[in-house]
């Protein structure tokens, strides 16, 4: 499936399994998923998956810093959590292991390393250690790209580092399938943030912001 599907399925996945109970885990929660359902793609392959590999990155940055933006423009108290969970080491540790196994995976062919299993592990392992509140979070997106493309007709590699991929095989990434699963995960996330009362407060803290 095309990133825009793994972006959207991967953030509602994770909030209606976790339902976060307060602004700060909505937020972080809803960025540690949204980059658990993109960050498989950045394996490359051909000269497009490494255009497509580069608005991962690109999609994945962005969504970091507007989780930052928000933290410091509302104040919604994801800093201290972190800081509580995390010593400096911690944090720098965390981030060098999630990008040294990333760097690796972004240079193996698509759907081995990076959609599998071990990758899974290593990665929310890495997420635990810079913030532990956020790895489930991590985890549930990451999870649903692997569902969502064990449905298309190219094999993923999920018990890398063997050999064998699986698939279903029922559709092709790009598509119908592809474009319904996009809406139903749009329609899905709105649902989802309209019926959360931490949501609610958030929207309020913004118009505050707005409005003094």
């Amino acid at each position: 499936m095309l990133g825009r599907t793994h972006f959207f399925i991967g953030t509602a996945a994770a909030l209606a399994v976790l339902q976060p109970q307060t602004v700060p885990a909505l937020v972080a929660g809803a960025g540690a998923a949204a980059i658990g359902g993109l960050i498989s793609d950045i394996d490359v392959g051909t000269s497009q998956a490494h255009r497509d590999a580069d608005k991962i990155i690109t999609a994945t940055v962005a969504v970091a810093v507007l989780t930052i933006l928000a933290e410091y423009k509302l104040n919604l108290g994801i800093y201290r959590r972190l800081t509580s969970d995390s010593s400096v080491l911690r944090l720098l540790a965390g981030t060098a292991a999630f990008l040294l196994i990333c760097a690796y995976g972004k240079q193996q062919p698509h759907r081995s390393f990076m959609h599998s299993f071990a990758a899974l592990a290593l990665l929310t392992a890495c997420v635990d250690i810079i913030y532990p509140d956020m790895s489930a979070y991590f985890a549930v997106g990451f999870l649903s790209h692997l569902v969502l493309d064990f449905f298309n007709r190219k094999p993923e590699k999920l018990f890398w580092p063997w050999k064998k991929g699986f698939c279903l095989g029922l559709c092709s990434a790009r598509g119908l399938v592809n474009r319904a699963l996009l809406g139903c995960g749009m329609v899905s996330l709105a649902v989802i943030l309209v019926l959360s009362a931490p949501a609610g407060r958030l929207m309020a803290k913004i118009m505050r912001a707005i409005y003094g």
